[in-house]
């Protein structure tokens, strides 16, 4: 969700929208879906000290060993739609970046004392941002297409497995309780592909817009050992109402992820 500041961190850009300390891409807007209000979009802001949602960081906690390889990550090509949209990969510039800590090749460190308003349709930010681990993320702009149109991938790390499938268990439990209504306005939630280990979902306003909130929104979640891969696709161009092959998406991120 999504998604951005630059979904880059953020999946929900609205009136309560914080950019203080990050930089943002000035087009498009950053809009990821806002959690379970407005699809994948996340708006962050880098707090002075964590909200009690989101456990304290213990300093020095954070290693490079916490970091996903670079086979972890799927390639532009991979990135569902890539055919449509073409996905170019951000990696910052001296305007513009994702929320985080640039650590190269287009990923971002975003710690778990970054406050997000979203990162997923569904759920707190909390069970994405992990801690004490916090995330990296990915994120991609269209070189084709419709603008507003974003993806993105972020990978949680979590101090053990156990955690990580706690984790894992409250993502499912949200999903399975995600409002079917955002006001007045009726909002489409469809599991379109599932195993144990990861689940694909379809958010769909129906191809109406309401604030900053994605028409259409593809999330996909995969656990492997102690991370979640969470990949996102959201929008509002007619393509992306459309499902892909799902289960073949699931596949290539667990696939990247056992890498």
């Amino acid at each position: 969700m999504r998604f951005i500041v630059s979904r880059t961190a953020v999946f929900l850009v609205a009136a309560l929208t914080v950019a203080a300390c990050s930089s943002q891409r000035a087009a498009p807007p950053v809009t990821p879906s806002t959690a379970s209000q407005n699809g994948p979009a996340a708006t962050a802001t880098v707090a002075a000290s964590s909200p009690a949602a989101t456990p304290s960081v213990t300093p020095g906690a954070v290693s490079a060993a916490s970091a996903p390889p670079a086979s972890a990550w799927l390639a532009a090509s991979e990135i569902p739609f890539a055919a449509t949209y073409n996905w170019s990969l951000d990696t910052g510039n001296a305007n513009s970046a994702p929320i985080g800590t640039a650590e190269g090749n287009g990923v971002f460190y975003v710690s778990p004392d970054t406050v997000f308003q979203g990162i997923t349709s569904c759920g707190s930010p909390s069970l994405v941002l992990s801690t004490p681990l916090g995330a990296r993320q990915r994120m991609f702009w269209p070189a084709s297409g419709a603008l507003r149109d974003q993806a993105g991938q972020w990978i949680s790390s979590y101090p053990y497995a156990a955690a990580a499938r706690a984790a894992w268990h409250r993502l499912q439990a949200a999903y399975a309780a995600c409002p079917t209504k955002w006001g007045d306005l009726p909002i489409t939630l469809t599991e379109t592909a599932r195993n144990p280990d990861a689940m694909a979902w379809f958010h769909s306003t129906n191809g109406k817009r309401l604030g900053d909130m994605a028409p259409y929104a593809h999330e996909y979640f995969a656990l492997h050992a102690t991370q979640i891969a969470y990949l996102y696709v959201e929008g509002t161009g007619p393509a992306l109402a459309a499902t892909p092959n799902d289960a073949q998406v699931l596949a290539a991120i667990t696939r990247h992820l056992n890498a």
